[in-house]
């Protein structure tokens, strides 16, 4: 395992990317943390990766790890409230809120049930409902 970063680097890094977001009303995405890192959507894909391995108990417990993996995360929940934020404030931009939130780097949202595809059986019950409605 190459850790590439210390956690308190990829803590400074999303901060800063973080604060150029909210200040300078630039979109938050990942090509920001390049401004402050070399920082890819690999590492941070093997970070969570690592991070989860050893929660499952198939890697030994790293702090860093863990610690630089819980930065990531509050990086993808930053991206996902930003976009929820534009779309509530601006009317006009709603729709660009809504085309980002359904990307997979920012939440993937889905504004279709996703469900169990199949046959449903629907039960209609006419007790009580009198002869005449059937007339």
């Amino acid at each position: 395992m190459n850790i590439k970063y210390r956690a308190d680097e990829l803590e400074e890094a999303f901060e800063k990317a973080r604060q150029l977001c909210i200040n300078g009303h630039v979109p938050p995405v990942d090509y920001v943390l390049h401004e402050f890192t070399s920082i890819s959507n690999d590492t941070m894909n093997r970070y969570l990766k690592w991070a989860e391995e050893m929660e499952d108990g198939k890697r030994e417990p790293d702090p860093e790890v863990i610690r630089g993996a819980a930065a990531i995360k509050k990086w993808q929940e930053f991206k996902t409230f930003w976009w929820v934020t534009l779309g509530v404030n601006n009317e006009k931009l709603q729709s660009m809120a809504i085309f980002n939130l359904k990307q997979p780097c920012n939440g993937g949202y889905t504004d279709k049930p996703v469900g169990a595809v199949g046959n449903v059986e629907i039960v209609i019950n006419t007790q009580g409902v009198g002869d005449k409605a059937f007339k």
